[in-house]
């Protein structure tokens, strides 16, 4: 295990403790707060729910600086939260707190369209901003140059990566399906990032046993399977890694 690896992982553990313990004290203070009567007990419910479960995923999303899916788990259990609220404190929805849930579901589905809409944009727009940073000719941005451009919508694709060096690129599907074999190309001895963007879709790459790939994929009803039958990783001054990033909703990605 390289020196960087284990600081990495060392980091990572180091993260979860805090916030483990952080979250240890917060409870604790909550507890004897309602113990000693310095919280409305009709707030137990609330505060002591499994809406507030999602909210808890969602601060520990934002604080991995992640964007998209602590958004929507801070809506679901902001919108489950409100009808508690109103049991709690009688009239503070107004006439829109009888029935609350029944009759406003729709909206929540239409603010998470909205939210994956926007988000799907956003990112697809900051993605075209880096390449015009990243890259020097007009040749890169068609998918040259050691990048893959791939974009799918409603269809399917399957093709080879014959560059010699793989550079990174991005790949968005809209319900379709891409297959890229990159068993002929090779990694410089940088992170190589490939961002990923599908809804209702799936991706297969395949690649060599000796590659390292990491997922830091965000999903949503969705998953990552790396099936390769040998994870043999090469080591050397630097390690060769391949990360997958970006977000599938209702998408697969497999390695193969």
């Amino acid at each position: 295990m390289t020196e960087n690896k284990f600081n990495k992982q060392r980091n990572s553990v180091f993260s979860f403790v805090v916030v483990l313990g952080i979250v240890c004290v917060l409870i604790g203070l909550i507890l004897l707060a309602f113990n000693f009567g310095w919280l409305n007990p009709a707030l137990k419910s609330v505060v002591f729910s499994w809406p507030m479960l999602f909210i808890l995923f969602a601060v520990i999303g934002f604080l991995k600086r992640q964007r998209l899916l602590p958004i929507i788990f801070l809506l679901i259990g902001a919108f489950f939260l409100l009808p508690r609220l109103e049991i709690a404190y009688p009239g503070i929805l107004g006439g829109a707190g009888k029935n609350f849930t029944n009759n406003f579901w729709p909206f929540l589905l239409i603010v998470i369209g909205l939210t994956l809409i926007l988000g799907f944009a956003t990112n697809r727009k900051n993605k075209i901003c880096s390449k015009c940073d990243i890259k020097d000719n007009q040749d890169a941005a068609i998918g040259e140059n050691g990048w893959i451009i791939k974009d799918v919508i409603f269809g399917n694709s399957e093709s080879a990566f014959l560059e010699p060096i793989l550079k990174g690129g991005d790949i968005d599907i809209i319900f379709g399906g891409i297959v890229i074999d990159l068993r002929k190309t090779t990694l410089p001895d940088t992170t190589v990032y490939l961002n990923i963007d599908s809804i209702f879709g799936g991706i297969t790459l395949y690649v060599p046993d000796s590659w390292c790939v990491k997922s830091d994929l965000d999903s949503i009803f969705g998953g990552y399977n790396d099936k390769r039958a040998n994870l043999t990783v090469t080591e050397g001054k630097k390690e060769c890694k391949l990360v997958l990033q970006g977000s599938l909703i209702f998408s697969g990605c497999t390695i193969m």
